[in-house]
């Protein structure tokens, strides 16, 4: 059984009934893994709508996109992976990032 065709329009986030979403990668193909753009209090935060991954496939790439605002959790794949659409390829914590 093939995985679902992604709608474009729909979020890469999957919520997992946790304080965590799933983002999961839009397309088959390779993953390559973005560098963090924004770290405090050791670990790295992002913002909706921010690329953390890139999937790679038949020269063309499609960006992963954090879904909301929250801390990065990890990624669930390395660099250079194959990766399916749909698949679970990292990890987001929601809160409230830490005061400087």
């Amino acid at each position: 059984m093939s995985p679902p065709e992604h709608d474009p329009d729909e979020g890469s986030g999957e919520s997992v009934g946790l304080p965590i979403t799933l983002i999961v990668s839009p397309a088959s193909g390779r993953l390559r893994v973005l560098p963090p753009v924004r770290f405090r209090g050791g670990r790295e935060w992002v913002e909706a709508g921010q690329p953390v991954a890139r999937v790679e496939h038949g020269g063309s790439t499609d960006d992963i996109l954090a879904p909301m605002h929250g801390r990065m959790g990890g990624l669930l794949g390395r660099e250079g992976q194959p990766v399916k659409a749909g698949q679970p390829v990292a990890w987001i914590e929601r809160g409230g990032e830490p005061s400087s």
